[in-house]
């Protein structure tokens, strides 16, 4: 945390990113976790999005519900990254010949990854908070700042967008 503080100027603004650090470090780096299912590359998000966080710490406000919010977007959006840059740099497998033997279901799975990648933003966001984190709808309405009944149309479009994607891509219903 020392790096962090060493980027901000006076001890108000210190004394706010200290709370918001201990109030949301392990929510983040669950959430980084959970979706990348790597050690190291969640650290490394999560001290990314803290930088980001000291580099701002004047317009964020203190801890509530609208950091965790912020905190959540900005966590997501840093694991976005790392799968695009994944795909722009794919890392080599030292065991590429396993790859043979891979299931059909687990071919389905990385399918439905790549589809939901490749959904626009918010309706990705609204998706892996419902099915991957398991919010409500109501949660997500409030988790994104928006009305239940958007939230409730982005659902329904991003399930609609995420099945022709699927069904492009060559899986099966």
């Amino acid at each position: 945390m020392i790096i962090y503080l060493q980027m901000i100027e006076t001890d108000k603004d210190k004394s706010k990113f200290e709370e918001i650090y201990y109030a949301y470090r392990n929510l983040m780096y669950r959430i980084a976790y959970d979706r990348l299912q790597h050690i190291q590359d969640a650290e490394d998000v999560v001290y990314q999005t803290f930088a980001k966080i000291a580099e701002n710490i004047k317009i964020i406000e203190p801890v509530g519900p609208k950091t965790k919010r912020l905190i959540v977007i900005m966590i997501e959006n840093r694991v976005t990254d790392v799968f695009r840059m994944r795909n722009k740099h794919p890392v080599a497998n030292y065991y590429d010949e396993l790859q043979n033997y891979l299931s059909e279901e687990a071919d389905s799975e990385d399918l439905l990854t790549e589809c939901i990648l490749k959904l626009p933003e918010q309706q990705r966001t609204v998706i892996w908070l419902k099915y991957y984190y398991g919010y409500t709808l109501r949660e997500i309405a409030r988790i994104l700042g928006i009305t239940l009944a958007w939230a409730q149309k982005i659902d329904q479009r991003a399930k609609k967008k995420l099945e022709e994607l699927y069904r492009e891509g060559g899986g099966v219903l």
